[in-house]
């Protein structure tokens, strides 16, 4: 009977650190999308809250909500104008995200009252099973590598 319980201690382990990985892997494949899409044929893209330019290479992804609120830690629909991550250079993306001024651009460019769309939602629970992590992965992989050299 012990046996069995550690079991499925060990593939619930398992589990959650796949997820983990399954959440680096998503991180970091829709960052690069996120930046190397806002740059300019030279690779140049603009902070999105000073405007500083910087090789895509060079900036974050910075967040308008933290990372920690799982409905909108990958929200970017720049099509439907919602966006909850742009390019950023580590100055602002490192004193706090400039959340005052990303929410301000945010309603500049996508219509007033974006930014509290997206703070709305981040209210929301949403838990992402492995498999769709892993589908938005190749995702914004296929994206990225469809993108000008």
């Amino acid at each position: 009977m012990i046996f069995a319980h550690r079991v499925v201690n060990i593939q619930i382990l398992n589990m959650v650190v796949t997820k983990t990985k399954a959440k680096a892997k998503l991180d970091k494949a829709l960052s690069d999308y996120v930046r190397k899409s806002n740059a300019d044929d030279f690779g140049i893209a603009n902070c999105f809250t000073c405007t500083a330019r910087k090789n895509w290479k060079q900036l974050d992804c910075g967040h308008f909500i933290t990372r920690s609120k799982m409905s909108t830690r990958w929200l970017y629909k720049p099509e439907e104008g919602l966006v909850n991550m742009m390019p950023q250079c580590k100055r602002c993306n490192m004193t706090g995200g400039q959340q005052y001024l990303f929410a301000k651009r945010l309603d500049k460019i996508h219509g007033e009252g974006t930014a509290d769309k997206i703070l709305r939602m981040s209210n929301d629970i949403t838990k992402f099973s492995l498999a769709e992590l892993q589908e938005m992965t190749a995702h914004y992989n296929d994206l990225f590598r469809k993108l000008p050299k």
